[in-house]
């Protein structure tokens, strides 16, 4: 009984660090090879681990790319369930800014993975639900700052903020995609700028 109390642990340790070198391994080989180069064949063989144990722990190479973005984009993905506070143009403007400064800094941080997410995009269902997620997500939070804004009479009331909200998220995903390829460098320009756009059509300046 005791053998067995002490073995358990020892198991479920070995599992984790197999797991996280599975993991580690995974990422190497998508940011030198890129998505749809990168088989499970090749990920066992540089982790040293059987290929069926990759299967154990993941249900494959896509389930493997989302585990590894969903760490990258963690603090991203906290602040779009964050509700929206704020009181005034200006907490709503920084509210918003940072949502924005926080997804270009992804792409730019990040552009080996992001590449390898853009090419995945081209290839496989479960990423694009996986990116369709992120979005939608977006949108509920920008929209949320945009009905709140309309409460408090800092926003213009006639119109739809889900609609003005999947605009906003369409053209913050242009952006992404091209401070991915570095087409565009300025991250912080690009940010005010697309905050100052978006807050001078639909928002109103407190006089």
């Amino acid at each position: 009984m005791e053998k067995s109390r002490v073995r358990r642990p020892r198991r479920y340790l070995r599992s984790r660090i197999t797991r996280k070198l599975i993991l580690e391994t995974a990422l190497k080989l998508f940011l030198a090879d890129g998505y749809k180069k990168t088989t499970i064949t090749m990920i066992s063989k540089q982790a040293n681990v059987g290929y069926g144990t990759v299967y154990s722990h993941f249900k494959g190479k896509d389930d493997l790319l989302i585990k590894i973005l969903d760490g990258f984009f963690d603090v991203f993905n906290t602040l779009l369930l964050v509700p929206p506070t704020f009181s005034g143009y200006q907490e709503a403007w920084d509210n918003y800014r940072e949502l924005v400064k926080t997804f270009l800094n992804l792409a730019e941080k990040h552009r080996p993975l992001m590449m390898a997410l853009h090419e995945a995009l081209e290839h496989s269902e479960p990423i694009v639900e996986y990116w369709d997620n992120i979005k939608n997500n977006f949108i509920k939070s920008i929209a949320g700052i945009i009905q709140q804004a309309q409460q408090q009479k800092i926003a213009k009331p006639d119109f739809d903020p889900v609609k003005a909200a999947k605009i906003n998220v369409l053209l913050l995903e242009c952006c992404f995609w091209e401070v991915v390829r570095e087409n565009e460098t300025d991250i912080q320009y690009l940010g005010t700028f697309i905050t100052n756009m978006i807050y001078e059509g639909l928002f109103i300046k407190s006089p």
